[in-house]
């Protein structure tokens, strides 16, 4: 299955994780592509996912779907990818829930390097990820 495809179908299946169809607006994937270094790129599957995973909160969103030990507060998170740090920070909480809550193998796991580089091996790695890593609630 190509990576565009793959891509296609996890977003097809994240909007059925409670709260994530916010993150799914096309007026807010074409805002935060405006405000990103994708001002010109292509509106596909790929590319917004590879946006809303650099964002943070969706990430953050899919681990609160998930049941960790201790549920992330997303609710006030601002939507946008003008604070890194912040972005960053949210993605980091995911990871370590991955690694710690859920027993992910690390070389399953991206890492924030991966996540901010502009490469697609590492995009592939985040997909996967974010495939085994659902809502046990949601069939995908």
């Amino acid at each position: 299955m190509s990576l565009y495809q793959s891509c296609l179908n996890l977003i097809e299946r994240l909007a059925g994780v409670p709260d994530f169809e916010q993150y799914l607006d096309p007026d807010l994937l074409h805002h935060l592509q405006a405000d990103s270094a994708w001002a010109s790129t292509p509106n596909d599957p790929v590319t917004q996912l590879w946006i809303l995973f650099r964002l943070g909160t969706p990430l953050a969103c899919i681990l609160n779907g998930l049941r960790p030990h201790q549920q992330l507060n997303i609710h006030s998170a601002e939507l946008s990818l003008a604070n890194v740090n912040a972005c960053k920070e949210w993605v980091f909480h995911f990871i370590v829930a991955c690694l710690q809550d859920f027993k992910f193998e690390k070389e399953n796991v991206f890492t924030i390097s991966e996540l901010y580089h502009d490469n697609t091996n590492g995009f592939v790695k985040r997909a996967t990820t974010q495939t085994t890593a659902r809502p046990r609630s949601i069939t995908l």
